[in-house]
């Protein structure tokens, strides 16, 4: 059965951002709230001493949507406006509330799931943020786990988390679906839960779960090396799936955390860094540990820093009651004329 979708979105690409979320951590600072309002700023201690690090991340190139500065020597500020610097699906999948149409649900805990638009729904929620880390990182002693909301920022401007969502145990990659449909133009339409950069909203900030194609395509060939692509919050790079040579790296070449110490174009030498695999659905799709130092105030702060899906789609509806005059009710014509409500668009 092939629905009829339609709707009247907004068209609007570049929304404005009226305030900046910031927390400050240990060592660290991190701006991505759920709920939090009002603008705030912070700073930090410049700690350690330059090292093979410092000089790369000073020369690095960001998207269009993050800024970079430099407080101090072993300090880096990325300040983001919350959106990919690069064009997201038309619609996505979110979890349903209140009287939302469910049409699919994700493959492993069976999430009830409805459309929503980027365009009119998700991009007005998008917050911009901001981080200070360490660039002069050094391994630790021990390995720290990393936790639900943001382990570290992306070239594109947006946040990396670790595998999980929803239940915290469960990897997000694996706990994917989609929905198929034909949008009130005639064009045929495929939403997504995560999309095919292993990406997707949590209703304040654009953010990925594993390995985002959308991102490594812009510093990589298709089967060249990967390119430096992001920081973690200990300070340690950030890459792709290949190694210097262009070979996929496997899960069982790298350490617990995901990391590895090898050369990479940045690093001919060679240096620690961590590696988002190419097409794994486990827990190691994305970093599982921190190897460098991080504290237990920043560890206590960035789990703040998350959403819990479940309540997506709410918050996502008062950012339509806000807009309501630009929004319309979407529906879907069924084989017999009848409508179905699929929720606002």
């Amino acid at each position: 059965m092939h629905a009829l979708l339609k709707s009247a979105t907004a068209p609007a690409r570049r929304i404005h951002i009226s305030r900046t979320l910031a927390v400050c951590l240990s060592g660290a600072t991190l701006a991505l709230g759920c709920g939090s309002t009002g603008a705030s700023s912070s700073t930090t201690t410049s700690t350690g001493t330059p090292n093979a690090y410092t000089a790369i991340y000073k020369a690095m190139s960001f998207g269009s949507t993050v800024t970079v500065s430099f407080p101090s020597t072993c300090e880096m500020t990325l300040t983001t406006s919350g959106k990919p610097d690069y064009t997201p699906n038309a619609y996505y999948l979110a979890p349903t509330s209140g009287s939302q149409t469910a049409v699919a649900y994700t493959a492993v805990t069976h999430t009830a799931l409805a459309v929503i638009s980027y365009a009119s729904v998700i991009a007005p929620s998008l917050e911009g943020s901001s981080a200070t880390i360490n660039i002069c990182p050094t391994q630790a002693s021990s390995t720290t786990a990393t936790s639900l909301g943001a382990i570290g920022y992306l070239i594109s401007g947006t946040a990396m988390f670790n595998s999980f969502e929803m239940n915290a145990s469960t990897p997000a990659v694996a706990d994917n679906a989609s929905y198929t449909f034909t949008d009130g133009t005639g064009t045929q339409q495929t939403a997504y839960f995560l999309d095919q950069c292993d990406s997707h909203s949590n209703g304040m900030t654009w953010h990925a779960h594993g390995n985002p194609s959308c991102v490594t395509s812009q510093v990589d060939t298709a089967t060249g090396p990967s390119h430096l692509i992001g920081i973690a919050l200990d300070g340690f790079p950030v890459y792709g799936g290949r190694d210097n040579k262009g070979n996929i790296v496997q899960v069982s070449q790298l350490d617990a955390c995901n990391g590895i110490t090898s050369a990479t174009p940045e690093f001919p030498s060679g240096a620690y860094h961590y590696v988002l695999p190419i097409g794994v659905t486990t827990r190691n799709a994305s970093i599982n540990c921190y190897n460098g130092a991080v504290s237990s105030g920043t560890l206590a702060q960035a789990r703040k820093l998350a959403c819990n899906m479940k309540t997506m789609f709410a918050m996502i509806e008062n950012q339509q009651n806000r807009q309501k005059a630009k929004q319309t009710t979407a529906t879907m014509t069924m084989p017999d004329g009848s409508t179905m409500p699929m929720g606002s668009m």
